[in-house]
């Protein structure tokens, strides 16, 4: 994607309030970056559902940043979000390349559906901002690739929102699986609940709070349907793509974390599934999926609706009805769950040995679990956010960085294009491309409509 000159960002029109005067904390620390002493300045991209907990979480938990700004495509969710600071404190906007414009603002957060992801990104490394990106990272492999060149050539700190890698109960398990306590793991099945099915609302015009062309963005133009838009963008995969992108890229990410394996892929992908028999939804009501792993071979399984293990009790299965069961030459564990923003009572596992593990002395992995100074200390996203802060100060890169999460999101989109296609996929994990099917390649690329491409 080509740099866009300042008249280029601020084509489209936007409803923005005045900005409060606020000395750029680049100013006040080395070129491009916020001193180590000053807060990172924020502005929110999308603030409805996952959005608004990164309004709130930033806001309310970390002391290390300050949200100025907002915007949202959906004034009733801009107002409700700006509704939690005072009026000289935050400024609203309903077209995001504003905020990409302030030069007093660091880093942004995107909260926006998954179509908006690579773009927002791509734009916001080119504005020379910092990103906090919500999970899956991007809809196509075209735009995992133009999003990990953009942090690369702009240098932009990205944490993306899987934030299972910072949720304190998973840290025993991950030393636990990398030192090799189940030998080597040669499969890995997840499980989790159907796809829902209908949504059976008519097109009409849409509401005066929502631009719903600017909602669709680099998706194809359709007319409104409120059953498309918010929350229930996911059941539609030409916007999300059901439960295997959304709570699977949780459980993905953090298979790849465990077994150490951020820089691999599947060489093979099978998907089946059961498309909704009526409704506007059209992610499949359930779903099959097998990843092939090779050197060393590792077979990991998607089960849409998956078979819990037997030795889940009853109050793992009430309190997290997804997870993932790890077998290896010595044994095998089961892991709860995979978001990491549950409260305290959430084990991770329910083996009490793993869940108390603390690994030898002289053990290659000692990973340490994150310390929250307030707020609770097993809720996943505080931490995520914490890292991310850290690292923008130290450039370190974050536990969860665009590359690891542009993988995760490569073997959620093959998932569904297997699915889509009917038919295995032989995938090459470095080049990144379908091995002999050019179809399949198309939709792996599928450009944006209008300027939103990658």
């Amino acid at each position: 994607m080509s740099m866009l000159s300042r008249r280029q960002f601020l084509a489209a029109g936007a409803a923005a309030a005045t900005a409060p005067l606020v000395l750029p904390s680049r100013v006040l620390g080395r070129e491009g970056n916020p001193s180590p002493n000053d807060q990172v300045t924020i502005g929110c991209i999308g603030v409805g559902g996952m959005g608004n907990r990164h309004r709130g979480a930033l806001t309310d938990y970390v002391d290390d940043a300050r949200v100025i700004a907002l915007c949202d495509v959906d004034t009733e969710r801009l107002q409700a979000g700006a509704s939690h600071y005072d009026e000289d404190e935050i400024s609203t906007y309903t077209d995001y390349r504003y905020i990409l414009e302030r030069d007093d603002i660091d880093a942004v957060t995107i909260g926006t559906p998954d179509h908006w992801h690579g773009v927002q990104t791509v734009h916001a490394c080119q504005a020379g901002k910092h990103v906090y990106l919500e999970k899956p990272a991007a809809k196509t492999i075209a735009e995992c690739k133009a999003m990990v060149a953009a942090a690369q050539r702009y240098d932009s700190v990205i944490q993306v929102g899987s934030q299972g890698r910072s949720f304190a109960p998973y840290y025993p398990i991950c030393n636990y699986l990398r030192n090799g306590e189940l030998g080597q793991i040669t499969r890995v099945d997840l499980w989790h609940g159907n796809n829902p099915t209908g949504g059976n609302a008519e097109d009409q015009e849409p509401p005066d709070h929502l631009d719903w062309d600017m909602w669709l963005g680099p998706a194809p133009w359709v007319p409104y349907n409120p059953d498309r838009c918010h929350f229930n963008f996911r059941w539609f995969l030409e916007y999300g793509g059901g439960y295997v992108r959304d709570r699977g890229a949780h459980l993905l990410s953090n298979m790849q974390w465990f077994l150490d394996i951020d820089d691999r892929g599947p060489a093979r992908v099978t998907a089946t599934g059961v498309p909704p028999a009526a409704g506007n939804y059209n992610t499949p009501a359930e779903m099959q999926v097998t990843w092939e792993y090779e050197d060393p071979e590792l077979v990991v399984t998607w089960g849409q609706p998956g078979e819990l293990p037997d030795e889940l009790d009853d109050s793992i299965q009430g309190f997290q009805r997804y997870g993932g069961h790890y077998h290896g030459t010595n044994g095998s564990l089961i892991v709860d769950g995979g978001c990491g923003y549950a409260g305290p009572d959430q084990r991770g596992t329910p083996d009490d040995e793993v869940r108390q593990y603390e690994p030898p002395a002289d053990a290659e992995y000692h990973l340490t679990p994150p310390e929250l100074e307030h707020g609770h200390a097993h809720w996943g996203i505080v931490a995520h956010f914490q890292d991310w802060l850290d690292c923008i100060k130290s450039r370190e890169e974050p536990i969860m960085p665009i590359g690891a999460g542009c993988r995760v999101s490569a073997v959620c989109i093959l998932a569904n294009t297997a699915y889509e296609l009917g038919r295995p996929l032989e995938w090459d994990p470095v080049e990144e491309r379908v091995i002999g099917d050019e179809e399949a390649n198309r939709l792996l690329h599928e450009p944006g409509r209008g300027p939103w491409r990658v």
